[in-house]
């Protein structure tokens, strides 16, 4: 099995500290990509210079106006030439062997809408190395595509390090820009409302880097687009009686998790806040990171590669 027809697509503003790393763990995956795609969405730092910097011909740079994650990876769609268009975060990092997994997936479906793998959360910073537990996958995910878009409607569990056939996106026409986030969650709900199928690589073959500021802590920012993604999707096109409930249920929650949110909610709100100042005690004694004592050797190796060359 090999992966020439996939194509990776790295959107990255202001990535220019970490986008190297995120460039090389595609291009060392073996078999080989057939390109990297970085799409430089307006950065204000060198990004585009160091990206286009990189000694191999498969890496091309697009520059384009700030626009947002949706926009600019649309834009590396349209700009790849492989049937299999990967997606890669540009502080992120796929794992030795993620190409050949989705590849293997993917070209034995007979209805494949995307390939997905959980990831280890990672601090550059010190070298330690986590399971994720947010948006980890259930241990064992639905395999039915119905069972699986339910799972989904009640939370994201789908990272961005995930594989689409080209022909699925340009069916759903890409990514909605009118979401500032969460436009990969939408996404992977409408493939799946489509009649497209998961594919479940099992097991992480990627790398989730924490720092502060990423947008995943953006926790009002996130609230606020997450009941936006449930009002953008019409319930008449969900594929059950049991889904289009979900949905509607989930857009009510949504709502009511913004209100608490923005303090609207009295004493709902007081309560969020007691319960977000204890997680961050907590964090900041070591009680809930779950560091690994001993991650994987591809794991180690993959962070001490990229502490080495963000430090050169």
């Amino acid at each position: 099995m090999t992966a020439p027809e996939m194509s990776t697509v790295i959107a990255a503003h202001n990535a220019a500290h970490t986008i190297r790393a995120a460039v090389a763990s595609a291009l060392e995956q073996t078999p080989p990509v057939l390109e990297v795609v970085v799409v430089d969405d307006g950065s204000t730092d060198a990004t585009a210079q160091v990206a286009g910097a990189i000694d191999d011909a498969r890496v091309r740079v697009i520059s384009r106006p700030n626009g947002g994650p949706a926009a600019a990876r649309n834009t590396g769609i349209a700009g790849a030439r492989g049937a299999y268009i990967g997606f890669l975060d540009s502080d992120d990092l796929w794992l030795p062997g993620y190409a050949e997994r989705a590849m293997a997936l993917l070209q034995g479906a007979p209805n494949p809408g995307f390939a997905y793998t959980d990831a280890f959360a990672f601090d550059s910073a010190t070298g330690r190395v986590r399971r994720t537990t947010a948006m980890a996958a259930p241990g064992d995910p639905p395999r039915e595509r119905e069972a699986f878009l339910a799972a989904l409607l009640e939370r994201n569990f789908v990272f961005a390090a995930t594989t689409v056939p080209a022909a699925v996106l340009e069916t759903v026409s890409g990514y909605d820009e009118t979401l500032s986030m969460s436009e990969d969650y939408q996404l992977w709900l409408r493939i799946l409302m489509a009649g497209f199928e998961p594919l479940w690589m099992g097991g992480p073959l990627a790398m989730y880097r924490l720092h502060d500021g990423q947008a995943s802590r953006q926790v009002l920012w996130m609230k606020a687009t997450s009941a936006r993604v449930y009002d953008t999707l019409d319930a008449a096109d969900m594929p059950s009686m049991r889904t289009r409930e979900l949905l509607l249920e989930r857009r009510g929650a949504a709502r009511r998790e913004l209100s608490v949110a923005t303090g609207e909610a009295g004493v709902a709100s007081l309560m969020r806040r007691i319960r977000l100042l204890l997680g961050r005690a907590l964090r900041g004694a070591g009680l809930r990171n779950e560091w690994l004592r001993r991650p994987p050797d591809a794991v180690a190796e993959t962070v001490e590669e990229l502490r080495s060359l963000e430090r050169s």
